[in-house]
């Protein structure tokens, strides 16, 4: 049994490992999942969605995290985590994500991620 909070976490040390074994271990492993990564179409169904994790393991260049502002939402079956990720390296940048859980026997499994490009900057001021 883990947490939902050492699910979320081991989904970035997966992803910065490339560990797609460990990928498809956290992810349920049916139709119902969904991603979609930044600047990507939303893939539906896990077998899709391990082909996109490989095709971006098998980039130049593993990205790397640093998570912040993550805040952890739901109820003991299904829950969602938004996280800002901030990828280092050359591709910087900084996305806003949401990561979707369903626990199952007391196992918390990815059902979706998706993230978006943050904008630096932008002014949210009612003035």
């Amino acid at each position: 049994m883990h947490t939902l909070e050492q699910a979320n976490d081991s989904f970035y040390k997966l992803f910065e490992t490339a560990d797609i074994d460990g990928m498809s271990a956290l992810w349920a492993n049916t139709d119902e999942a969904w991603c979609t990564h930044p600047g990507w179409p939303t893939i539906f169904g896990w077998e899709k969605i391990r082909v996109s994790f490989e095709q971006i393991f098998s980039g130049p260049e593993l990205p790397q995290f640093l998570t912040s502002n993550i805040r952890f939402h739901g109820d003991e079956q299904t829950a969602w985590v938004f996280v800002e990720e901030n990828l280092l390296g050359s591709s910087l940048s900084a996305v806003a994500a949401v990561n979707v859980f369903k626990n199952h026997q007391g196992v918390w499994n990815m059902v979706g991620h998706q993230a978006a490009p943050l904008i630096p900057d932008l002014d949210l001021s009612a003035d």
